[in-house]
């Protein structure tokens, strides 16, 4: 009897303990959402008053004679378009993780979508004095997913391996694929990321000291969700002086399995 007393209080302590913690994630998850949505709220009305402000530089300038006060409006008007870029990554953020943001799935190879976005970045580059390398190895990848949409995620992690990597040195883009996936690794020669920073360089408006550059701190978040909306993820390993590797996974479609 003594026995069977303990089995129960075991079995009923084990329950309570299931059900606190899915009571926890369930008001986790709740949290999260309404974050999101409140944010894209928010986002959504500053877009009014921004546009106004906007139209009325935009008349200004046309009508302005005085090259000093042209100067002083143009500066309003770059910083308007970066407050503009800000609250459509806020947008977009907030669409992903309330899940609202329609991801076609079409399979399509990800080498060819990978040069693509190195080529179309390789201006930038140059005049960063900075090269882009891609290497791949032998066997192309097909995945299921939206295209623009991964062409988003590292078109971000490309542009970020630009701005860190050092003069005259080149951000390596590699493709390899193994056991029903094709990672993609990202790596500059940067200054990179202090090891007590890599568990927030995902996180909204978070900006490692060492990587403090213009920014609203929002494109890896983005990057992140996208990459889990295609059943994937992004790991990022670094060292302070040494730069960063930033490697998307994603599965890959049953032909290359």
């Amino acid at each position: 009897m003594i026995r069977d007393a303990i089995r129960r209080r075991r079995v009923g302590g084990r329950d309570a303990l299931v059900a606190s913690l899915e009571d926890l994630a369930g008001r986790l998850a709740h949290e999260e959402q309404a974050r999101a949505a409140f944010i894209g709220k928010v986002s959504h009305e500053l877009r009014t008053p921004l546009t106004v402000i906007k139209g009325y530089v935009y008349t200004l300038q046309r009508a302005e004679g005085d090259s000093s006060k042209a100067a002083k409006l143009s500066v309003i008007d770059g910083e308007c378009e970066r407050l503009s870029y800000m609250i459509e990554s806020l947008l977009e953020l907030s669409r992903v993780r309330a899940g609202h943001v329609r991801v076609c799935e079409t399979t399509f190879a990800l080498r060819p979508c990978v040069e693509e976005v190195a080529e179309r970045l390789e201006a930038v580059a140059r005049h960063r004095d900075v090269g882009i390398r891609v290497e791949w190895s032998d066997t192309d990848a097909t995945v299921l997913g939206d295209e623009n949409r991964l062409r988003q995620v590292f078109a971000n992690l490309i542009g970020n391996g630009i701005k860190y990597a050092p003069p005259r040195t080149d951000v390596i883009v590699t493709g390899r694929v193994a056991g029903g996936s094709v990672a993609v690794s990202v790596e500059d020669r940067g200054r990179g990321i202090a090891e007590a920073d890599l568990p927030f360089i995902f996180d909204e408006f978070f900006q490692a000291p060492e990587r403090s550059e213009p920014g609203a701190g929002l494109g890896l978040a983005i990057a992140r969700e996208l990459a889990e909306a295609h059943g994937g993820r992004i790991d990022v390993s670094s060292r302070v002086g040494e730069g960063a590797c930033f490697t998307v996974t994603l599965p890959t479609t049953a032909d290359d399995r």
